[in-house]
């Protein structure tokens, strides 16, 4: 009997593997729009052609980047970013599209590329030159133009998460072909302070044209040699410039930026507050401890005091049998005499001449002798 799977099965089966390649979930292409619909929900659909073939694309509102304008029209020949998925009830695949770019876009996309491929060679953008960030800076300094909800938004934000950081301002054009060496001169500025800890290029987001002076090689090298720490923050989030593959940290918002500069001051609180607790905990156990520890002393001290008292009182026993039994009186008590001559004892009778007096000690008293 032959074993079927079921239609949903292999569609799903075409699905992980269409979204399982790498390559189709992050790829560029180029072409002419045809039946291209803006719906009234903002999503845009259409059907992207070349001389050989047609792929369906929709891209969603409020889905990776915007235009300012974004009205396309059948016929229009662009550069669209995106990733290819499988529409299960159709079983049909499609592009789901972050970016739309007109046709001009694709020859600045080829600069980029070659500019990026360029520097990475060159190592300017090895991991191993990225610096680290100062957790508690106590200055950061601002690349941006001077005006703008960008900025507004970073003093907002600092404000917010810790006051005491002082921002310093160092305005540059952030657009057009003098915006390059606006933005170097604004980084020397800074780089020239001793008191900047952080430094953050930032601006608002816009077409790649418009972001185009953020891969400018001169800007990039000199962000590359800089000697502060250096956060990006171009663009919206699915935007990408050779600023932000250079910098030190790259931020997908400026007020993203502000947040990786600055620590958080409700969560440095909580962190006091239980960096206390735990340290009062440990306070407790430790005096807890002591206190057991110094009980345990002096049980044990007592306990070595009286074996040593015991211990002395055991060698005077001993010392006074000693002394007892060394004693020149003890025998009298059993009965026996002592004698002297000349206050000197008497231990053998050869000691004796006659006429000579001597003095026979008892136990109750003395007697005089004289030997005959």
């Amino acid at each position: 009997m032959i074993e079927a799977i079921s239609v949903s099965e292999v569609t799903k089966h075409i699905k992980n593997l269409i979204e399982g390649d790498a390559l189709l979930q992050s790829v560029w292409l180029q072409g002419e729009i045809s039946n291209y619909t803006l719906h009234a929900s903002g999503h845009q659909y259409f059907s992207l052609k070349d001389e050989g073939a047609t792929i369906k694309c929709v891209k969603f509102k409020n889905f990776g980047y915007s235009p300012a304008q974004p009205l396309f029209k059948t016929g229009d020949k662009v550069l669209v970013h995106g990733s290819i998925d499988l529409y299960l009830p159709h079983g049909s695949y499609q592009l789901r599209v972050t970016q739309i770019h007109l046709q001009g876009i694709g020859d600045l996309y080829q600069q980029f590329e070659r500019l990026k491929n360029k520097l990475t060679v060159e190592g300017l953008f090895d991991p191993f030159h990225k610096k680290q960030i100062p957790k508690y800076p106590l200055t950061i300094g601002i690349i941006s133009s001077a005006t703008g909800a960008v900025i507004q938004d970073i003093i907002n934000t600092v404000e917010r998460r810790f006051p005491r950081v002082r921002l310093i301002l160092s305005p540059a054009l952030m657009q057009g072909e003098t915006a390059p060496q606006s933005i170097i001169s604004a980084l020397k500025k800074l780089e020239a302070m001793k008191e900047v800890d952080t430094i953050i290029i930032t601006r608002g987001g816009g077409s790649m044209e418009d972001l185009w002076c953020f891969n400018d090689e001169k800007l990039i090298r000199e962000i590359y040699l800089a000697r502060k720490p250096i956060i990006s923050a171009i663009g919206h989030e699915t935007d990408f410039t050779l600023c932000d593959f250079v910098a030190d940290l790259r931020a997908p918002t400026p007020t993203a930026a502000a947040e990786m500069a600055v620590p958080d001051r409700n969560e440095l609180s909580s962190r006091l507050t239980a960096l206390k607790k735990s340290n009062d905990r440990y306070v407790k156990s430790y005096l807890a401890y002591a206190i057991e520890t110094l009980d345990a002393l002096k049980i044990r001290l007592h306990k070595n005091t009286l074996y040593a008292i015991e211990n002395k009182m055991h060698q005077l026993e001993k010392v006074g049998l000693r002394l007892e039994t060394s004693n020149p009186l003890m025998p009298l008590q059993k009965g026996f005499t002592l004698t002297l001559k000349n206050g000197e004892r008497i231990k053998s009778s050869h000691e004796l001449k006659k006429n000579e007096e001597i003095e026979t000690q008892f136990l109750d008293g003395n007697i005089k002798s004289i030997i005959k």
